[in-house]
């Protein structure tokens, strides 16, 4: 089910006036034409240094980290105490092996690219997720909490230069929490762009405090849909009663603040009210054998629903690739993050899961021709420790100096390894790229200019990313 709220009510169907008009803030901002003008005279400039710019993306976040050793950075030779229990097998590309657990995604390693140089200094969550995902460092190691002048991540600042048509959201978070740290996570929102471009986010369909497991019910349109006795001509009757009062009142006071509420009121009332909207989280449009390609669990219907909604318009998704495993102390939230059950998590469910889904996901966007307009990066906040820890099943703990990403599909190169670590993959010792890297190495995949400069909230000039392309990787 697909919430656009996060009131108990909200999510058993019961949306009030109230959700309605809270909906507001998670309206996806547009631009002035002129403007719009400009940034588009700006992408045109950046297509000499990206030979096919994409217009989508897919983020496809692994949240918690995944370990390099036991998917794309094997290390047979390393010992015992590190290698772990898997072993390398030969893909499409000659000379490019990764984990046996990973047959699917083994066949297709012509489709993508492994940057196996990742690498930042952090050892937190909240401090890693908030440099992965907003390709700015948060100054510290610490358990940081939202503010209103976080990085914007990734999605916002594609929602603030390429908007999506009137119809949809620019960018979309789903499922909507990540982590433990709630929504906004630090630099998963808007920042300093405002909240005008926050990603919209895709709740579970239960409330993660009651129920944090899936309880295998398909994501669907019903909650974009209006109480049994609203009626579309009712609300939209109630829509233009509260623009004109929002309007008459903003007039009097000359109050900008409430006519931006207002406008995003209306984006989030066009969004509910409009059917190609509906359509594009309706995965119940989708035929039984594209469930079953993806898989019938979240991680599977997670990447389903992206691919659907880059399809319809939508420019940017961030994936939350959770799980549901079962007899683990892990929420699934933090799946990720095996600091125990690691090898059980790893063959029962993550791995089978990821390389299903994954695989299906590139298969997909390749038969439908969206994979030459669609870029696809596939990372968590950091790595996993080389060496095995001693608790239930091993364990692997928190590394970010050295761990793998995954990038496919249009703006970047295909079928190559970029950078290398050392025998225990511990440490880089070629091509280092640290998330200020890879957030411009994305922009510039999208045909944004890494060094563009947009004003934030108020009004001071900031640069969408600090580092340098990633050699060898844009197309």
């Amino acid at each position: 089910m697909i919430t656009l709220f996060d009131t108990p009510s909200a999510i058993h169907g019961d949306v009030s006036r109230r959700d309605l008009l809270r909906a507001g803030w998670i309206g996806v901002g547009g631009l002035a034409l002129s403007n719009a003008l400009q940034l588009e005279s700006v992408r045109r400039a950046v297509a000499a240094r990206v030979q096919r710019p994409a217009r989508n993306c897919i983020f496809m976040f692994l949240n918690g980290g995944q370990a390099q050793m036991d998917t794309f950075d094997m290390k047979p030779d390393a010992p015992a105490g590190i290698r772990g229990p898997y072993h390398p097998i030969a893909t499409s590309v000659p000379g490019t092996q990764v984990s046996n657990m990973l047959p699917r995604l083994a066949r297709l390693a012509d489709r993508y690219t492994i940057l196996r140089s990742a690498s930042h200094p952090l050892s937190g969550h909240n401090s890693s997720a908030a440099y992965v995902l907003s390709g700015h460092t948060p100054g510290g190691d610490s358990r940081i909490q939202p503010t209103a002048m976080d990085h914007p991540t990734y999605g916002s600042v594609v929602s603030r230069i390429m908007p999506a048509p009137t119809h949809l959201p620019s960018s979309v978070l789903t499922p909507r929490l990540l982590f433990d740290m709630g929504f906004p996570t630090p630099s998963a929102g808007g920042g300093w762009l405002g909240h005008r471009y926050d990603p919209f986010p895709v709740a579970r369909n239960r409330m993660m405090s009651k129920a944090p497991a899936w309880d295998g019910k398909l994501p669907g349109p019903r909650s974009l849909a209006l109480p049994g006795d609203v009626s579309y001509a009712r609300l939209s009757s109630r829509r233009n009663l509260l623009g004109s009062l929002d309007g008459a009142f903003a007039a009097a006071r000359d109050d900008a603040s409430a006519r931006t509420l207002q406008a995003h009121q209306d984006k989030a009332l066009d969004l509910i009210l409009s059917p190609k909207c509906q359509a594009a989280f309706d995965l119940s449009q989708e035929p039984a054998a594209a469930h079953d390609r993806y898989g019938r669990f979240e991680m599977g219907q997670v990447l389903l629903l992206a691919r659907r909604l880059v399809e319809s318009g939508v420019r940017f998704v961030t994936a939350n690739a959770v799980s549901n495993p079962k007899n683990t102390r892990l929420s699934s939230f933090q799946i990720w993050d095996t600091h125990f059950d690691h090898f059980r998590l790893y063959n029962e469910t993550l791995l089978p899961e990821f390389d299903q889904s994954l695989s299906a996901l590139l298969e997909d966007l390749g038969t439908r021709g969206l994979l030459e307009e669609t870029l696809v990066i596939v990372m968590g906040e950091m790595g996993r420790t080389p060496t095995i820890n001693k608790a239930k099943d091993g364990g692997r703990d928190h590394w970010g100096r050295a761990y793998s990403v995954l990038w496919a599909g249009c703006g970047v190169r295909n079928g190559v390894v970029i950078g290398a670590t050392d025998r225990n993959a511990a440490e880089v010792i070629d091509a280092k790229a640290s998330p200020d890297d890879i957030a411009a190495t994305l922009y510039e995949a999208l045909g944004i200019p890494h060094d563009t400069v947009l004003d934030d909230i108020a009004g001071r000039p900031r640069r969408i990313a600090e580092g340098s392309p990633i050699e060898g990787l844009l197309a």
